[in-house]
């Protein structure tokens, strides 16, 4: 499947997305990134809110991408505090 540069500009999203929930505590030192930050990523890829998953639903929709994996993967990889 040949991709059109807006699915390509999407995915770069999910990456950062993906890149933001991954980042181990201290491994950034920029000023522009906190520990905030990877909870933020981890509640969107889970879709833990309607609103994390209206965006999370438009986004893969966008990028080509099956919403229903992301979040599932999500969710066991990133499984929410008891």
């Amino acid at each position: 499947m040949l991709l059109t540069p807006e699915q390509k500009l999407w995915r770069a999203v999910l990456g950062q997305a993906y890149a933001d929930a991954e980042c181990a505590p201290g491994e950034i030192e920029a000023d522009d990134f906190a520990p905030a930050d990877r909870t933020s990523a981890r509640h969107f890829l889970r879709a833990d809110t309607p609103l994390d998953a209206d965006a999370l639903g438009a986004i893969c929709d966008s990028a080509v991408v099956p919403c229903d994996r992301v979040v599932l993967w999500s969710r066991r990889r990133y499984a929410a505090a008891a």
